[in-house]
């Protein structure tokens, strides 16, 4: 059976206060960061709320690695739809090299504008 003592009761409460001052720091942190501010801007504002400095830190470092990930999960669709524009493309032109040998003409299309997409997209994604 597991005795409460004081020392316990206090490390707790203090484990609670700390998480609820991370979870404070993290929301303020991400509206400004949605909001358009600069990382100083934002470290600025937690710093006039009491957060301390590694705290900060931290949050700045993870709302960056965070809006990395998010960029990189919105232009991933559109950069497999310019890959299955390129495969469109090469199964286009070998089917019509089989039908018609002279027209190669719009799977050429498909592939340069497959390939224009993916670089582009790629480039977005970085």
């Amino acid at each position: 059976m597991k005795t409460l003592t004081l020392f316990n009761l206090w490390v707790s409460c203090d484990q609670i206060m700390d998480e609820g001052l991370k979870n404070k720091a993290y929301l303020e942190g991400s509206r400004l960061k949605n909001a358009g501010y600069e990382d100083e801007v934002i470290a600025a504002r937690l710093e006039k709320m009491g957060i301390p400095e590694e705290l900060i830190k931290q949050v700045l470092l993870n709302l960056g690695i965070q809006h990395v990930i998010d960029k990189h999960n919105a232009a991933k669709p559109f950069y497999i739809s310019a890959w299955m524009k390129i495969g469109l493309g090469v199964l286009a032109a070998v089917i019509s090299s089989y039908l018609i040998p002279g027209q190669v003409t719009l799977p050429i299309g498909l592939i340069v504008t497959g390939i224009i997409a993916a670089v582009s997209t790629k480039k977005d994604m970085l």
